[in-house]
C-alpha cells in the first residue's frame, strides 16, 4: 500500500533505549457486484448483491540505540466479504484490530510477542483465487465451501505467545508457540483446564528445490477435554515458475482437528497476459470426517484482474462450489465483478 502519512519524531529513551519513531497510515477500498444461483432455496437472500467496504491501517515502528527495531500496528476495517443481511449488526459493524503484538527485529531475526497467527497457517491452501465469488456460490450450495481450501494448519497455534522468524542457511524458519490456543491479547480463560486446547505449536520451513519454492509445515495443540484427541496437522505447498508469464502452485494438508480427520488439496495457476492483466485459475477439494460421515467440498474459481495504475484495479471472477453433506450433494455458482483501490 502507498504510504499516506509519515511522522518522524524524537522520543525519550525508554526501557531499552529508543531513538526515533515512525508512524505510517495506508488504506484500501473495495466494491463487488455479484450474482449467484444454486440448489439451496433462498428465502431471505437476493440472487444478486452489492458489497462495499475497506480498511485503514496504522503501522508504527521505532529503533533502539543498539539497532533493535520494534514495530506494531492497528486496523479499522469494514468487512468486504459478507453475505449476511444488510441490517445485521454483525455485518454492518466496523472492526478494530491490531495493537495486540510487538515485533522486534535484530540481525536477520524477528521475534513477535503477543497475539500470534500460527506459523505455516497458509501452507496447504490456495486453490480459491477469487475474493468474493466463492463465498457467494458457497452460500447457494448450502455450505461455505471453506473446507475446499482451508489448511488443517489453520488456527492450530493461534493465540497469545511467541513467534520467531529467521533463516538457517538457505532455509527460512518460522516457529510459533502459544500458551492457550484461541486466546486473544489475554490468554486467561476460566475453563481453560477442562475444555478446548491449551498449548499449541507450529513450525514452517521454506526452501528452494529444483527451481520450485517449497513450504513444509507441521503443528499440534494439547486437548484439555476428556477423551478428545490432541490436534495435529501437517501441510505441503510448492510453487513453480513454468515460464516468465506462468506459475503453478500445488499443495495440501492433513490433520486431526477437534477429534475430526481433515484433509485438502489444491492446484492453482497464474498467467500474466500482459504487463497489467493477470488470469488466475484455482481448484480445491477438502474432506472432513465426523462420526463416520464424510463431508466434502470442491471449489473451482477463475479470476481476471487488470491494473489501471495508481493503486486501482478492476476484476471479474467466477466460482463453482459443490458440497457433499453425508451423501447429499448440492452446488452453487457465482459471477462477481468489481474494483479495488489501494491508497
Amino acid at each position: 500500500m502507498k504510504k499516506l502519512l509519515s511522522i518522524v519524531s524524537a522520543i525519550s529513551a525508554g526501557a531499552i533505549g529508543t531513538a526515533a519513531a515512525e508512524v505510517s497510515v495506508s488504506g484500501a477500498g473495495n466494491f463487488y457486484y455479484s450474482s449467484a444461483d444454486g440448489d439451496t432455496v433462498e428465502a431471505t437472500q437476493e440472487d444478486s448483491m452489492s458489497v462495499t467496504g475497506g480498511s485503514v491501517a496504522w503501522s508504527m515502528s521505532t529503533e533502539t540505540t543498539n539497532g533493535i527495531s520494534v514495530s506494531a500496528g492497528a486496523t479499522i476495517s469494514r468487512d468486504t466479504d459478507d453475505i449476511r443481511e444488510y441490517s445485521s449488526v454483525a455485518a454492518a459493524a466496523t472492526a478494530v484490530t491490531g495493537m495486540s503484538a510487538l515485533t522486534f527485529g535484530m540481525d536477520g531475526m524477528t521475534i513477535t510477542l503477543g497475539d500470534i497467527n500460527n506459523a505455516g497457517s497458509g501452507t496447504g491452501e490456495g486453490g480459491d483465487v477469487s475474493t468474493f465469488a466463492s463465498t457467494h456460490a458457497g452460500h447457494f450450495a448450502g455450505g461455505s465451501g471453506a473446507e475446499s481450501n482451508d489448511s488443517a494448519m489453520d488456527g492450530i497455534a493461534d493465540g497469545t505467545g511467541i513467534n520467531v522468524s529467521t533463516s538457517m542457511g538457505d532455509i527460512s524458519v518460522d516457529a510459533t508457540f502459544v500458551s492457550k490456543v484461541g486466546s486473544g491479547s489475554n490468554s486467561l480463560l476460566t475453563n481453560a483446564k477442562t475444555v478446548g486446547t491449551s498449548s499449541g505449536y507450529a513450525l514452517n520451513l521454506g526452501f528452494d528445490m529444483g527451481g520450485a519454492s517449497v513450504n513444509v509445515a507441521v503443528g499440534g495443540a494439547q486437548a484439555k477435554a476428556t477423551a478428545t484427541k490432541n490436534d495435529s496437522a501437517m501441510a505441503l505447498e510448492a510453487s513453480y515458475p513454468v515460464s516468465d508469464s506462468l506459475s503453478v502452485t500445488v499443495g495440501g494438508s492433513n490433520g486431526t482437528i477437534a477429534g475430526n480427520d481433515e484433509d485438502n488439496m489444491f492446484l492453482s495457476a497464474a498467467y500474466t497476459m500482459d504487463a497489467d492483466t493477470t488470469l488466475s485459475l484455482g481448484y480445491g477439494t477438502g474432506d472432513n470426517t465426523t462420526g463416520g460421515a464424510l463431508d466434502k467440498s470442491t471449489t473451482t474459481t477463475v479470476n481476471v484482474s487488470r491494473s489501471l495504475g495508481g493503486g486501482m484495479s478492476v476484476f471479474a471472477e467466477y466460482a463453482s462450489v459443490e458440497v457433499d453433506n453425508e451423501g447429499v450433494t448440492t452446488s452453487g455458482t457465482a459471477l462477481s465483478v468489481g474494483t479495488s483501490v489501494s491508497f
